[in-house]
């Protein structure tokens, strides 16, 4: 016991992201929340690629560090930010990975305006 204290307690992703379908122009948002000793640090991921979401300018993440929630918000959609993203929770004691969560076209329907297209 007294030695997982010392240790901490690894990353457990507790709010998993989910699929999003957006059309062309509009604005996405996924969340992941994680628990774990110290509290871990989440990163975002796209397509396994560490540094997309780095190199993409549309691309923000927001913390509420009370509840180690990170939100993942994707501006002005474009073709290329169609794919899987997932979060990555880090500490000292281990990390985790969440569940995949894809992001989808979306089809323009009757009464759907896209933004900026």
């Amino acid at each position: 016991f007294f030695f997982s204290l010392l240790r901490g307690q690894s990353p457990e992703i507790v709010q998993q992201p989910v699929n999003q379908t957006a059309v062309l122009g509009s604005n996405v948002t996924f969340s992941c929340t994680a628990t774990g000793h110290p509290k871990p640090v989440v990163t975002w991921e796209k397509d396994n690629d560490l540094y997309s979401l780095e190199l993409n300018p549309r691309a923000k993440v927001m913390t509420d560090g009370n509840r180690s929630l990170s939100i993942l918000v994707l501006i002005g959609i474009k073709s290329e930010d169609y794919g899987q993203y997932h979060c990555v929770a880090n500490n000292n004691a281990g990390a985790m990975a969440s569940r995949g969560a894809s992001l989808f076209p979306g089809k323009v329907g009757k009464g759907i305006v896209p933004k900026n297209i």
